[in-house]
């Protein structure tokens, strides 16, 4: 008897049989690395978006009982640049046993022991995408390209480098390979320059088509665009070798090709050990071994939402419920793999609830609902969102309380759930979102007291509480957020008195605390918020003197302090911020006071005339 393979299987089949043979065809790959370690010396730190916020570092390596430099920056600059090379998509890896690699977005650079010595070398991308790789063989000599404007010969191949096409058409070619790095960056011709129509002379990368002029080197493909502002473009061969060594984007399994942080001079680096073949394993395990199945869950899910929220009347459902790829439904983004990992259906007209299958998009990294007709709770089951960075729930009709899973969001970075019906309390477990940058409540009906957990949130640069109905004191903990731009916890129900540890925001621009019902004297050590721009004291209860220290805040240019019940004198310095009160507080402006050294010659000058007056 012959027992069929259930369909849903083939999927998981084929994929395993991918996974061994590319673990087999890996000669790259060590079954061990060898840890290298080093220090930085200098680095650049670039982040234009998330996926290529990455550091370009000079290394010092320590190598058995010696030290060698791998010096990326200074091969970057002297190569080129970003015109060259873009932008890093990693950040420096051993990606084979005892040499050091980093992906750009036009290429990829090691560095690694040859010879005897150590040295940089950019990797020869023809060897990933051409020479009979994808159907592109090795063209060798073109014997039968005539051109008036023959160019460099360069290598064993005859090609030549020209500023000129094989049809004589202009394109700068051999300026631009002079300009920015020449044998070095690029690496000897492997074409000439002509119109690219030849079906078997193209490299094996997405989107190369033939109707431009291209010209192959070893290492870089020249394509020249006439009408644009640099007519010379680079292919991102980077990118398509990194894409060929590691299919299915199953390079993002590993942390240094996701977003990092900035090095500094002197710091120990210790670069991730990273191989194609370990990439594939942990991405066929995050798939539990079945792609079919992981895709049907992750449609059912969306399935799900359509239904709980009325999909048949949003103002846009393109292709919800065919069997067209998830990726073309409309507001769906999904990953090279298939995983959904973007959901965007602002202003989409979805009235229901968001259904708790929400929580099986869990490779989700942002999901946003924002400004439509969503009631009802939000379910417990989006705290199942690890990899969730951006979170839009704003502008909807949502209710009940926030659910402390949301704590469990390892990767939250922005979350906005303001202007919606929201009850009860802040959840504490908000207190491990250490991730998180910008957390905006406001108006809502929140009540109870601010969780003094917040406070171990250091990355915070936004907080907004604003018009809610808060009560009891502002934990003092929230002097620890020192990234802290903007705080709004105005119009609640606040008491006691204002943290003099919120005078250690040292990067604080608006401090919001009007109309709430605080008590007590203004500490001191606001006066110390250098950066405050807007500071809002209004309709409060505060009582006593306004310190003096406050004519320190040279950058402030709006202040609020009427509706409270200060005595003594202003400050004069906040008579001259641009957007002020002072006038409505009914007090003075305080005198200067004079300089010790002048009351010194004051008290001199009565001495000598009392002994003046004594001699007389």
């Amino acid at each position: 008897m012959t027992i069929p393979l259930r369909p849903v299987r083939y999927g998981a089949l084929l994929f395993a049989v991918l996974l061994a043979g590319i673990a087999f065809a890996a000669p790259t790959v060590a079954d061990s690395h060898s840890n290298l370690s080093a220090v930085v010396v200098r680095s650049d730190f670039a982040e234009p978006d998330a996926h290529l916020t990455h550091n370009i570092p000079d290394l010092r390596l320590t190598v058995g009982d010696g030290e060698v430099d791998c010096n990326f920056l200074s091969h970057y600059e002297s190569t080129g640049g970003i015109i060259r090379w873009g932008f890093a998509t990693s950040e420096v890896i051993e990606e084979s046993a005892g040499s050091l690699t980093q992906y750009y977005q036009r290429g990829v650079v090691d560095c690694q022991e040859r010879d005897g010595a150590w040295r940089l070398e950019r990797r020869l991308a023809w060897d990933f995408l051409g020479g009979g790789v994808g159907d592109a063989p090795d063209l060798g000599v073109e014997p039968d390209l005539l051109s008036e404007q023959p160019g460099r010969p360069m290598g064993p191949w005859g090609h030549r480098i020209s500023n000129f096409a094989v049809d004589g058409t202009a394109t700068g070619f051999l300026d631009f390979y002079r300009e920015f790095g020449g044998l070095h960056a690029f690496g000897l011709p492997k074409t000439d320059a002509r119109l690219d129509d030849a079906p078997g002379a193209m490299l094996g990368i997405e989107g190369a088509q033939p109707g431009i002029i291209r010209q192959y080197f070893q290492a870089a493909v020249f394509e020249y665009r006439p009408g644009r502002l640099q007519p010379v473009q680079l292919r991102l061969l980077g990118d398509a070798v990194r894409d060929r060594l590691y299919p299915y984007a199953s390079h993002q399994v590993f942390a240094s090709f996701q977003a990092a942080g900035p090095l500094t001079d002197g710091e120990a680096y210790a670069p991730e050990t990273v191989s194609p073949a370990d990439a594939l394993v942990m991405l066929y395990g995050a798939t539990n071994g079945d792609h079919d199945a992981y895709v049907a869950g992750q449609r059912d899910a969306l399935v799900a939402l359509y239904h709980a929220t009325n999909g048949a009347d949003w103002n846009k459902n393109g292709n919800w419920l065919s069997d067209a790829p998830l990726g073309e439904w409309y507001g769906v983004t999904t990953d090279i793999h298939d995983r959904v990992v973007e959901l965007n259906l602002s202003q989409n007209q979805l009235r229901g609830t968001l259904p708790p299958e929400i929580g099986q998009l869990a490779d989700l990294v942002n999901l946003d609902v924002y400004g439509n007709q969503l009631h009802g709770e939000i379910p417990p089951e989006i705290g199942n969102l690890d990899s969730l960075t951006h979170l839009s729930l704003w502008a909807n009709q949502f209710q009940g309380s926030i659910p402390p899973e949301m704590g469990d969001m390892a990767s939250l970075e922005w979350a906005a759930l303001g202007i919606n019906e929201l009850t009860g309390e802040i959840p504490r477990e908000l207190g491990n979102l250490t991730t998180a940058t910008h957390l905006d409540f406001t108006l809502n009906q929140l009540s109870g007291e601010i969780p003094s957990e917040l406070g171990n949130l250091t990355n915070l640069v936004w907080l907004a509480f604003w018009s809610n109905r808060l009560s009891g004191p502002i934990p003092p903990e929230l002097g620890n957020l020192t990234n802290l731009e903007r705080l709004d916890l105005d119009t609640n129900r606040l008491t006691g008195p204002i943290p003099p540890e919120l005078g250690s925001l040292v990067n604080l621009e608006r401090l919001y605390l009007h109309a709430n019902r605080l008590t007590g004297e203004i500490p001191p050590e606001i006066g110390g918020l250098e950066s405050l721009q807007v500071l809002a004291l209004n309709s409060n209860m505060l009582t006593g003197e306004i310190p003096a220290e406050m004519g320190n805040l040279a950058n402030l240019r709006w202040v609020a302090l009427v509706g409270n019940q200060f005595t003594g004198c202003v400050p004069a310095a906040l008579a001259a911020v641009p957007s002020n009160d002072v006038d409505e507080l009914g007090l003075p402006l305080c005198e200067a006071e004079e300089p010790e050294d002048m009351e010194d010659m004051e008290d001199m000058e009565e001495m000598e005339e009392s002994a003046g007056a004594t001699e007389a």
